[in-house]
């Protein structure tokens, strides 16, 4: 048999348009993916990285076939749909092996085999085992795997109708895997670059609030050694130089400092002198990235950290602030006092800080009129703002001491599983005397028209990388027909324009647009140059067609006319030029490949 075996690593498809998720790369399964590779046993891995949010949906019976491992981690309101294809799996393939972990399924075991039908679960992390969990499952497939299985720390597995939980000792290091495998992202390529790079320099935190996973799933406060930071700065340059990270014309590009770290506060005296050290030494290696993280609000207490990390091109920074109640930062055991972050808000905000206000509502003291009066205060300290329910996760406080809701926001049917795709923050999905789940919705509907959210950013970057990438896809016959279509727009607002025009409008109108059907016919006759020339000539193209469609629209009314035909008349002769200059590049270009 062979030793090379196929591993294809799921996420499923974000659920209720966190565009933060789809724009930052899932690093639980870069950092396994690594481990894989840098594993030394009897088989060797070959894997596929397989975000939907990507690739788009996938198909178990066709893209799984002759896959050997298959893995999935999800989110929680991305579970059911992490199940189903885990179930699929088996059904259409019944000898493949499935593995479920990440922070849904690692706290609820049970619930992962009994809705996925999963072989193993891994708990927290899982660099350390998983070459030999996946050794173990590909060389033992009878009934002595158990007994193999009982060795590995960490993991869960079902025998005689029940659950074997091993135990972990220890902590699995944060640069275990020196440098997350990108390269292993299905479809990652200069075509379909990345919208951001990622970067993970810490694992834990440093706080105890009682609504968040991270403290459960990754234990402590972890720093990875300074050698690895620059090796992981030095990945994402190479990354975007090979056109794998999107960047903007002045070769700048996005890095988002993984969500699960930031720079502790001044309290944490040890690893924030630790981390100000070390964002110290970041100049230089990180000159071309605008970089992105999560903050606590006492940044705005330390004027020394907060300069070196705008040193180290860190100029937008998400803040906890969840809210300005105290009783209600008391409740979530959040270390921060309102007054005090007010100020601390209007400190980043005046050093230049792009500030992302993080908030949730719903909590225990809060009514609907503070909700209200909170988005007025919010939008004012901050540029961006996220907004959220109140939502029990697994391994909190929260999970056991609130009663789940079913989708229609009655109590939940005990042995029935929670609604999962309904948890995305948006409304209440445990019981509450204040509001029910439908009440909730509304509110959140008023309360986040009020914000100005960070989602609308993402969107935006969105549709840039679709209309790059759309761009870069365009055969010779797309290309010259998309700029033929748009062309032909602009003749028929001109022939619209010359009912109205004065004689001498008259004469530039009846002209124009021969000129611009000659243009047309052009670029029919060149498409197959053009689709070869390079992008940014077909980018130039484009926009001065752009700008030659805003003078267009500008056409209303006789008043002016004459000087917006000449300026229209003159475009197009220098669109004319520019296209004669892009077919002879790409006829010389084409000579010297000959």
């Amino acid at each position: 048999m062979s030793r090379i075996k196929r591993v294809v690593l799921f996420q499923p498809a974000s659920v209720g348009g966190n565009f933060e998720y789809v724009a930052i790369p899932r690093q639980g399964m870069l950092f396994l993916s690594g481990a894989l590779a840098q594993w030394e046993g009897p088989n060797i891995y070959e894997r596929e990285i397989w975000f939907e949010d990507r690739s788009g949906l996938m198909d178990p019976d066709k893209d799984l076939e002759g896959v050997d491992i298959f893995m999935v981690t999800a989110l929680i309101n991305e579970a059911p749909r992490g199940y189903q294809i885990a179930r699929l799996a088996k059904q259409f393939h019944p000898n493949i092996i499935t593995i479920g972990g990440g922070p849904q399924m690692s706290p609820l075991a049970k619930e992962a085999f009994d809705y996925g039908d999963f072989d193993v679960v891994v708990q927290r992390e899982g660099e350390d085992i998983i070459g030999q969990l996946s050794d173990v499952l590909l060389e033992h497939r009878g009934s002595d795997r158990d007994q193999y299985l009982n060795k590995i720390p960490g993991i869960s597995y079902r025998k005689d109708g029940g659950i074997v939980q091993t135990n972990r000792k220890g902590l699995v290091s944060p640069d275990f895997v020196e440098l997350p495998d990108f390269l292993s992202i299905k479809d990652l390529n200069s075509d379909n670059p990345m919208a951001g790079g990622v970067l993970e320099t810490i694992r834990g935190c440093t706080e105890n609030c009682t609504y968040c996973q991270v403290i459960q799933q990754f234990l402590g406060y972890r720093m990875i050694s300074r050698e690895t930071e620059f090796k992981r700065l030095a990945q994402l340059h190479q990354l975007a130089a090979d056109g794998l990270i999107h960047t903007g014309r002045n070769g700048a590009f996005q890095v988002f400092i993984s969500d699960d770290l930031h720079a502790p506060p001044l309290r944490a005296t040890k690893f924030r002198d630790e981390r100000l050290a070390r964002m110290q030494g970041w100049k230089g290696h990180s000159d071309g990235m605008n970089m992105i993280c999560q903050v606590r609000a006492e940044v705005g207490q330390d004027p020394v950290l907060a300069a070196a990390m705008q040193a180290a091109n860190i100029n937008m920074v998400y803040v906890g602030v969840e809210s300005d109640n105290a009783e209600n930062l008391i409740a979530v055991n959040k270390r921060q006092e309102p007054g005090q972050m007010h100020k601390d808000l209007d400190f980043l905000n005046k050093e230049g800080f792009t500030v992302v206000a993080m908030t949730i509502i719903g909590l225990p003291y809060d009514t609907e009129q503070s909700i209200m009066d909170l988005a007025d205060w919010v939008t004012k300290v901050s540029k961006y703002q996220t907004a959220n329910f109140l939502t029990p996760l697994p391994a909190t406080s929260n999970w056991d001491t609130l009663v789940p809701l079913d989708e229609n926001g009655d109590i939940l049917a005990e042995g029935k599983m929670r609604p999962y795709q309904l948890y995305t923050g948006r409304q209440f999905v445990h019981q509450d005397s204040r509001w029910t789940m439908q009440e909730s919705r509304d509110i959140f509907d008023r309360y986040s028209a009020k914000l100005n959210p960070v989602d609308d950013v993402y969107r935006r970057v969105f549709r840039i990388l679709r209309n790059y990438k759309l761009r870069l896809a365009s055969s010779s016959k797309d290309l010259g027909d998309t700029l033929a279509a748009r062309l032909n727009e602009a003749t028929d607002s001109l022939r619209t324009w010359s009912e109205s025009v004065t004689v001498a409008g008259r004469d530039f109108s009846e002209n124009i647009p021969q000129r611009v059907n000659d243009l047309v016919d052009q670029i029919r006759s060149v498409s197959q140059p053009l689709a070869n020339a390079r992008k940014e000539a077909a980018d130039s193209i484009g926009n001065r067609i752009s700008e030659l469609s805003e003078s267009l629209k500008q056409l209303t009314g006789p008043a002016g006319n004459q000087e917006l035909a000449t300026n229209i008349s003159g475009r197009i002769t220098e669109l004319t030029d520019l296209i004669d200059e892009t077919v002879m590049v790409s006829a010389k270009r084409g000579s010297a490949k000959k």
